[in-house]
């Protein structure tokens, strides 16, 4: 194939991943008030096109590596755009599980009225929840970017955003000494 058609491939492929993304942030609406238990099977179905999306993103990257568009800078680009995708879908299929874990908690704790750990359970609940959302269009952005625009491969790929903020190596120089008057 030429450098064109692997484009046009890319393009088409990256369109259905867009669509996909879209279609299970769209379904992605926040948990139930109420009782834990009418707001558990909802979450819990949510979870499901989440893992769906990551589980086709690693059968799509199967098939592209074992294509010869994996050989050309279009293919790895993206594959390099796939697994930043992938990498954040399991982070938001990650932190519903979180959720769905906060809403077993709030279950549990229900007869126990009073306790200050059913709301930071709550909390955590609808937090994990908008965070998981918010990794899904991380998704989303990384296969929405275009092909030309994404890193080729003479230049190190660039960590994502999220990444650095969490991996950011510690200051390894002294604080500075408060001088005395």
């Amino acid at each position: 194939m030429s450098e064109a058609d692997d484009a046009d491939v890319v393009h088409t492929q990256l369109a259905t991943w867009q669509r996909r993304i879209q279609q299970t942030a769209a379904g992605l609406t926040p948990p139930q008030t109420g009782s834990p238990q009418s707001a558990l099977a909802p979450l819990l179905h949510q979870l499901v096109p989440v893992y769906n999306v990551a589980s086709g993103l690693i059968g799509e990257m199967l098939r592209s590596t074992d294509s010869p568009l994996a050989t050309t800078d279009t293919g790895r680009t993206y594959l390099v755009q796939l697994a930043t995708a992938l990498e954040h879908t399991n982070r938001s299929a990650a932190l519903l599980s979180t959720a769905v874990t906060g809403l077993a908690e709030i279950h549990r704790l229900a007869p126990r009225p009073g306790t200050t750990a059913q709301a930071e359970s709550s909390l955590n609940v609808m937090l994990g929840h908008a965070a998981a959302l918010r990794s899904l269009q991380r998704a989303l952005t990384a296969v929405t970017a275009p092909v030309a625009d994404a890193p080729s491969s003479t230049r190190p790929a660039p960590t994502p955003v999220v990444a650095e903020q969490h991996r950011r190596p510690a200051d390894g120089g002294t604080r500075p000494a408060r001088r005395r008057p």
